[in-house]
């Protein structure tokens, strides 16, 4: 059965005639999380997090769920972005007449086929673009209560932060996102499945040693540490110059969460 995990809340200004907050509704296989920026203060003001049971399968259950529970599906927002956490993209090359069947098709052979999904391309830089798909069945389900809802990958989000020497690392429950940056170019961004301690520090450490000149001259800056789940995170630590925890302190929803969920777990929902 689906269920409610966190519910918090402060001012919501919004009207019809004024519409100052933007929804980023964070999408995995597993839950929906609803991130709540008034975009006037640059200050999120309200969170709410969903998750599936591990014997449900699909969204139909879960966005029912959240239909009857969730306190902010029938508020007024500006804008709200769909935001789809899945390993599922790719980063390629720009072609410069651009042909949608051969984006699909480089996404199908690094990931396999997938049918009844729709294609989206995310132009970034001069000459790269982000390839992603949304399940059919997802993208009819949100639209429903969201109609003017637009797709977004989190990877968009992840390639727009600041780095020059350095490995960014997203964690979420069940999985991370890492992306490695030498002289300021991007040079690897990837979705790895977290498993023991020992498989996390090796994957990590290895990205990062065939990827990264030097990682004693590289920065490694954490978003989302769990201190039970995620205690690999101090194996690595010594391994680079330095190290950040992210801590994104921008309204009094995260303060919140930090009392009851220490070490800013949920910081990767608050990168918008």
């Amino acid at each position: 059965m689906a269920k409610k995990k966190i519910g918090i809340y402060t001012s919501l200004d919004s009207t019809f005639n004024n519409k100052v907050e933007d929804l980023y509704l964070i999408v995995d296989r597993e839950s929906i999380v609803f991130s709540v920026k008034n975009i006037n203060r640059n200050e999120f003001v309200a969170f709410e997090h969903f998750e599936n049971s591990a014997d449900n399968i699909g969204w139909h259950q879960l966005i029912a769920y959240l239909q009857n529970n969730s306190k902010l599906i029938q508020h007024v927002f500006a804008n709200i972005h769909f935001v789809w956490n899945s390993p599922r993209c790719i980063i390629t090359k720009k072609i410069p007449k651009e042909d949608t069947l051969l984006y699909q098709q480089e996404l199908d052979l690094v990931h396999g086929n997938s049918n009844e999904e729709e294609l989206y391309l995310k132009p970034f830089d001069d000459d790269k673009i982000l390839v992603f798909s949304v399940p059919d069945a997802l993208s009819t389900l949100l639209s429903r209560s969201f109609p003017t809802g637009k797709w977004h990958h989190y990877m968009e989000y992840v390639l727009a932060q600041d780095a020059q020497d350095a490995a960014l690392l997203f964690l979420f429950e069940n999985n991370c996102c890492l992306r490695l940056v030498n002289e300021g170019k991007n040079q690897l961004v990837n979705h790895f499945s977290l498993e023991g301690d020992d498989q996390n520090c090796f994957t990590i450490l290895n990205a990062c040693s065939n990827i990264l000149s030097n990682t004693n001259e590289a920065h490694l800056k954490v978003w989302g540490i769990h201190h039970l789940q995620n205690s690999f995170v101090n194996a690595i630590v010594p391994y680079f110059k330095s190290f950040e925890l992210v801590l994104d302190q921008i309204g009094d929803v995260q303060t919140s969460l930090n009392k009851n969920y220490p070490n800013h777990m949920y910081a990767t929902y608050f990168i918008f």
